[in-house]
């Protein structure tokens, strides 16, 4: 699986994880919020989750920069996986 391919299907795995949704439901062009239990607990849950993952804290910035899946599936390695470097 290619690098980008394996950082979106991750972040599409943690958001469907939350979520409780169907994975067919999530893909990088997604807006954040756009489905109907992707409410603002649910969002900070998310943030949470991708937080815990990659071992660090967003500023509110960053966390107002996450417009779609993909961007967060950009936040993630390369590969996926856990906190970059890991």
């Amino acid at each position: 699986m290619p690098m980008a391919e394996a950082r979106l299907a991750a972040a599409c795995n943690i958001i469907v994880d939350i979520l409780g949704c169907r994975p067919q439901d999530v893909t990088g062009e997604t807006p954040v919020g756009s489905l109907p239990q992707w409410d603002s607990i649910a969002h900070l849950s998310i943030v949470m989750a991708f937080e815990q993952r990659l071992g660090r804290q967003f500023a509110a910035e960053d966390i107002g920069s996450l417009e779609t899946v993909a961007s967060f599936a950009a936040l993630l390695p390369a590969d996926g996986k856990g906190a970059p470097g890991t």
